[in-house]
């Protein structure tokens, strides 16, 4: 039988928790995560999850009849994180962060439908990052653009700017980037998997 890691559900061989502490935030992150993404060998939101003190995931397409996304969704100066007109820059709240920022982990046709079906969470005020570099899934899924991010890289540069301690959230993204490297070796050598690269590759997460 395979071992796996308790914690973070990957094969031992995979495992990344070592040295990763949840960080505090005075944010509640709010993961809402396509239930396809679920399956993938990388899991960013969970990842994400295990990274924050201070973070939920919730799992399904339509949140809208979901008590706990809708009770966090009507708190004054809720949030979400996603790109588009109308965003506001996270770095421009430095400072003030919202009580609540909702992070949906999906590719962007996944997300796009999520939103649609939780007009709650879709209605809410926007914010956005931009990393200004590649994602670290660079080379193990495909980008809709050179600078979009994973969900988990978005929740901790969000995080960094909005509470002005990127270095707080470090830890978090080199977990990450360490899992990429991992699944990348893994694909490269005789366990290839049909969502890498040059393999009919998706989209990756939308935040």
């Amino acid at each position: 039988m395979r071992l796996s890691c308790a914690r973070c559900l990957r094969p031992a061989e995979f495992c990344v928790c070592a040295g990763l502490v949840p960080a505090p935030s005075r944010t509640r992150v709010v993961l809402l995560q396509h239930p396809r993404e679920a399956r993938l060998a990388i899991c960013s939101a969970w990842l994400t999850r295990l990274a924050l003190e201070n973070a939920e995931l919730h799992r399904g397409v339509s949140f809208e009849d979901v008590p706990r996304v809708r009770e966090l969704s009507r708190l004054p100066g809720s949030a979400l994180l996603f790109p588009g007109a109308g965003s506001t820059p996270a770095r421009v709240l430095a400072g003030r962060p919202p009580p609540v920022l909702f992070a949906v982990d999906g590719t962007w046709h996944q997300a796009e439908k999520m939103l649609r079906l939780s007009p709650s969470v879709a209605a809410l005020p926007r914010v956005s990052v931009d990393a200004g570099r590649p994602s670290g899934y660079a080379g193990l899924r495909a980008e809709p653009g050179e600078v979009h991010l994973s969900t988990l890289e978005a929740v901790a540069l969000a995080l960094g700017d909005l509470e002005e301690a990127p270095e707080r959230f470090a830890p978090m993204v080199a977990a990450f980037q360490r899992s990429v490297a991992l699944q990348l070796a893994c694909a490269r050598g005789e366990r290839r998997s049909p969502r890498h690269r040059g393999a009919g590759a998706e989209p990756e997460d939308g935040a």
